[in-house]
């Protein structure tokens, strides 16, 4: 893999951001065996590093997919126990919403038993694993190899032209995922959402500038995006909950586990991005 060689103000913006990203992801996984918010923020910190490697796929090409693919896959080893702390959230603001005290007890039972699944399978993972020191060691190789990428090689109008197709990505699994209404494609809907949300926020931290024909083809980069990936994200964690409280009657065979009067929770209107 080559090495950085005649640097370019871009190029070292770009190592830079990645360095940041790399250090969060670090610190994260020091905090996650302790706090379930260092798993969050582990798992955000490798979704911008991967945004970012993408912005700049067209220039590195074959040279950042292992490294794609090692940082996808510590993300994946964590989405269990991200989960798991979702529904124990999501369980709770469903009791702090509620004004009926025997459906707020009702939750917080529920919440209370998500919980002990939640320490059970925490327990589980660093017996694997101890104080996740593998997965920093993984953390700290990666952040290695991101700085022996070429950033040198990259530019502004590949910059561009992969947000471009971030952007048409993002379009493709809008349309599906409102003519099917499936978990499954809400799910993709979201992920190529929060990319391309990323990957604006990273156009501005770089300092690319979006031309005229460039804005042609791109949705509005402000809080629309936002507010349709907060609106994804909320559908999600419902859809998390819904499992984790038939698995939870399937445990207790009983098909009342949950409050039925909460069983279906009421939705905003989705605005999708133009």
């Amino acid at each position: 893999m080559p090495r950085r060689t005649a640097a370019s103000p871009l190029g070292e913006r770009m190592a830079a951001l990645a360095a940041e990203d790399a250090a969060v992801l670090a610190a994260s996984l020091v905090q996650a065996p302790r706090d379930p918010r260092g798993v969050h923020e582990a798992r955000k910190a490798v979704r911008r590093l991967r945004s970012l490697l993408a912005l700049g796929h067209d220039a590195r090409g074959k040279e950042v997919r292992p490294l794609d693919r090692a940082l996808r896959a510590l993300a994946k080893g964590l989405s269990a126990l991200r989960d798991a702390q979702v529904v124990v959230e999501t369980a709770a603001l469903m009791a702090d919403e509620s004004d009926d005290t025997d459906e707020v007890e009702a939750w917080q039972r529920i919440r209370d038993a998500l919980a002990q699944r939640h320490a059970s399978l925490l327990h589980d993972t660093l017996q694997k694993d101890p104080g996740f020191a593998r997965r920093q060691a993984q953390a700290h190789r990666h952040a290695e190899q991101l700085q022996q990428l070429p950033w040198h090689q990259v530019h502004g109008g590949c910059l561009r032209h992969a947000l471009e197709k971030s952007a048409q990505r993002q379009q493709r699994a809008q349309q599906v995922a409102l003519a099917s209404g499936r978990v499954d494609d809400l799910h993709d809907w979201r992920r190529r959402s929060r990319r391309l949300r990323m990957q604006f926020h990273a156009m501005r931290k770089l300092e690319v500038r979006l031309d005229a024909h460039a804005m042609r083809h791109l949705p509005a980069p402000g809080k629309e995006i936002s507010a349709l990936v907060d609106q994804l994200g909320a559908l999600q964690d419902l859809a998390l909950l819904q499992k984790a409280l038939r698995s939870l009657e399937r445990q207790h065979a009983s098909s009342d586990v949950a409050p039925r009067r909460r069983r279906t929770a009421s939705r905003e209107r989705i605005l999708p991005l133009a």
